[in-house]
């Protein structure tokens, strides 16, 4: 039995998610892509299995809202692969019109993600520890008037991966929280006309969109630095960590 690391990737059945999974794949991750389109991530999980061996890879559904969904792809994957080393929690839509909806899977999505990862991979619940990565956005860290639902949900999953990337849940469960915050990404969730406060705003219209295999590569860099409660901006500049406002570290709380 390979003693491989192993990946899961909620999200994982098309564009970045999907890009995310390739690049795991070829660093000889074992993956379970899961997706609420079960069928799209099995069609994406058989076309791999061609490349990386279909002993690397599974699919299942999954639907980020709900935390049985997130107990069941635990649980099959340690089933499968007798391990979970690292959670991205990639799924994540863009629409003003479905407040409730967005903020479900891009807030709530994340925070049940990370508690369900502390549960399984958590060493004081019995686990061996792991690392987490949260896809996030440029706007959790700047604000966009024609996106602001959208911006508060990505402002929300930057801090949450600050807060549970403290020294308190380090010490405790040895989880490693991090966060990938890109810039605009070519992919079906810029498709925006009719989406936003603006409705003459389709930001897949921009002519400096980044690929998703580009961004892929700074979720393989956080993998790799492991520098926990960080925040990697990718944009056509390259790859930056963003910290806390200096003014801010002394406020006294």
């Amino acid at each position: 039995m390979s003693n491989s690391p192993v990946a899961i990737v909620t999200g994982g059945a098309q564009g970045l998610g999907a890009a995310i999974c390739i690049e795991l794949l070829k660093k000889e991750y074992r993956v379970c892509i899961a997706d609420i389109q079960e069928s799209k991530a099995k069609q994406f999980a058989d076309e791999q299995k061609h490349i990386y061996g279909k002993e690397n890879i599974m699919a299942m559904s999954c639907d980020v809202t709900k935390e049985s969904d997130y107990a069941r792809i635990f649980d099959q994957t340690l089933a499968t692969f007798h391990r979970v080393d690292v959670l991205v929690n990639n799924a994540g839509i863009l629409t003003e019109v479905e407040l409730r909806k967005m903020l479900d899977i891009n807030l709530l999505g994340p925070i049940i993600g990370c508690q369900t990862a502390l549960k399984y991979m958590g060493k004081s619940n019995g686990g061996n520890g792991g690392i987490v990565i949260n896809t996030a956005s440029v706007a959790g860290l700047l604000p966009f008037a024609e996106i602001p639902v959208y911006v508060a949900s990505k402002h929300g999953v930057v801090g949450l991966t600050r807060s549970y990337g403290m020294p308190f849940h380090f010490e405790r469960d040895e989880v490693t929280f991090v966060a990938l915050c890109p810039s605009f990404i070519n992919t079906i969730l810029l498709e925006t006309r009719n989406k936003t406060l603006n409705p003459e705003v389709d930001f897949s219209k921009r002519s400096n969109l980044l690929s998703p295999e580009y961004v892929a590569k700074g979720a393989m860099k956080l993998l790799e630095d492991k520098i926990n409660g960080s925040t990697l901006v990718v944009s056509h500049d390259g790859y930056m960590y963003v910290g806390i406002q200096e003014e801010m570290k002394n406020v006294t709380l």
